[in-house]
């Protein structure tokens, strides 16, 4: 398709410009000027009254088809400055010099790399997408004709034959669109952009394991003459019905987060009572003091966690699932959620401040000291940390020292005068302990009471503890 561009000439008149995509501004100027007169040199072009660069090609313009320019004079004489260019080889090699504009391409290649062109049956001169083709065109070729009027400018110097130019390398070429199976329709919960999305994860050096093609055969829904010899197989065989109906449980919800809740360990465990399984022994408890509180130590936890035998930790469907709903979660993120002002922001936390108020009537809090002895108490939502300041004192071997209670990560310092509702530590979150003297919290240092180290409680004492407290308080609040 042709293009143009209509001129408005400073006299009133109108030119007409037919114009290539690699033809510079400065040529579409000085063919106006030309034609009537003009000093190229004293004029500049306009578009929309606002000045337009000389030195680009019209494809990297803007400009559309058939647009209408104005050619105004200027307040001076456009000056002539010479420009730095630099020719770049195969190789990789650079050389640069100062030209002024109205040099020949072939001029600068002879000084620049003249020893090396003399090897070269078609040199070429590559720059933007304008091609030099030959010595007979870099003799007839200007910097200023390629748009090089000032600062730098960088071009290649290749040897190549002009028909093997018009080759493209790289050619992209979209895959042939494949009708979708009805294995892929049944996916439960998945989706392209949720496994692209987990694909991207591992590649980029991220967490989580690679999902292979077995894992997500096996996340597939049967095909329905299957399931029916399935029926008819478990209807002869009562045992294998019922190990066929009963899904397998999930080991772990991967579904929640890692941060300083504890939310995964509540819903994962599940509070049986004594009277109801006397074959299932509890826990031992030690409660040793006000809220309940409860110690324990993490180096007593992983030294039973050691003993897991490997079979732990293979996935389940169950875990694949999870794993998959996530992804498609995390995928879909926040793109669509509307923009909120600060006011709307501010209502929302307060909205989720009440609907958690209204939810949980307790807070389970844990302290983690850096000898890796964890405190647990219950307090309530409204409760400022002043309150858990003053309850882990009391447990302190050292009660005159000043202490902080800080998040991580990133380092937190929690303020004193804010409740527990307002600090995010609603319904359960651990935070940490450190003396606002750096040489006392070492971990060799002794922090607790020696007589609260004897009556240490087992990690899984401590769930317990808490399940069985909300468990109680539920069945209170119901009968009241």
């Amino acid at each position: 398709m042709e293009k143009r561009v209509t001129v408005l000439m400073p006299n009133g008149r109108r030119q007409n410009v037919t114009v290539t995509a690699n033809m510079t501004l400065l040529e579409i100027l000085e063919i106006s000027c030309k034609k009537h007169g003009f000093d190229s040199e004293e004029h500049c072009l306009k578009f929309h009254n606002k000045p337009v660069s000389l030195t680009q090609q019209f494809r990297f313009s803007g400009l559309p088809n058939n647009c209408v320019l104005e050619m105004e004079p200027t307040e001076r004489r456009r000056p002539a400055t010479n420009v730095v260019v630099c020719i770049q080889l195969i190789d990789g090699a650079r050389e640069q010099g100062e030209f002024a504009p109205s040099a020949t391409v072939w001029e600068v290649v002879q000084q620049l790399h003249a020893s090396n062109v003399r090897n070269y049956d078609s040199p070429v001169i590559i720059y933007m997408r304008s091609e030099v083709i030959g010595k007979n065109n870099m003799e007839q070729t200007t910097l200023k004709s390629l748009g090089i009027l000032e600062g730098r400018a960088m071009m290649r110097l290749i040897d190549k034959k002009p028909e093997d130019l018009k080759k493209q390398a790289n050619v992209y070429k979209p895959q042939e669109t494949k009708a979708k199976s009805r294995d892929e329709d049944d996916q439960p919960g998945t989706s392209r952009s949720a496994i692209g999305s987990s694909g991207a994860a591992n590649n980029g050096g991220g967490g989580g394991f690679a999902l292979t093609s077995n894992m997500l055969k096996s996340l597939k829904r049967k095909d329905p003459e299957d399931s029916k010899e399935d029926e008819k197989s478990s209807s002869n065989h009562p045992e294998a019905k019922a190990m066929v109906t009963e899904p397998e449980p999930p080991k772990y919800d991967w579904g929640s987060g890692s941060g300083y809740l504890m939310q995964h360990q509540s819903n994962q465990m599940q509070l049986n009572d004594p009277d109801e399984s006397p074959e299932a022994v509890p826990p031992a408890v030690n409660v040793i003091g006000p809220r309940h509180a409860i110690l324990f130590s993490l180096d007593e936890t992983k030294k039973s966690d050691n003993e897991l035998p490997d079979s732990f930790f293979d996935l389940t469907v169950q875990d694949l699932k999870m794993v998959l709903r996530d992804l498609k979660r995390t995928s879909t993120g926040d793109e669509d959620a509307p923009l909120l002002t600060a006011k709307l922001r501010e209502l929302e936390r307060q909205k989720t401040m009440l609907s958690k108020l209204n939810q949980y009537k307790d807070c389970v809090l844990r302290i983690q000291f850096p000898d890796r002895y964890v405190l647990q108490g219950i307090f309530k939502p409204h409760e400022s940390l002043a309150k858990v300041e003053e309850f882990v004192r009391e447990f302190l071997a050292n009660t005159t020292e000043e202490f902080h209670l800080f998040t991580i990560p990133p380092k937190k310092i929690l303020p004193s005068n804010e409740t527990l509702l307002e600090l995010n530590l609603v319904p359960n979150a651990v935070v940490h302990f450190g003396y606002l003297t750096d040489s006392l919290n070492a971990e060799n240092h002794r922090f607790l009471q020696e007589k609260f180290i004897k009556e240490l409680t087992s990690e899984e004492g401590a769930h317990y503890a808490v399940q069985k407290y909300r468990l109680t308080r539920g069945v209170t609040v119901g009968a009241s």
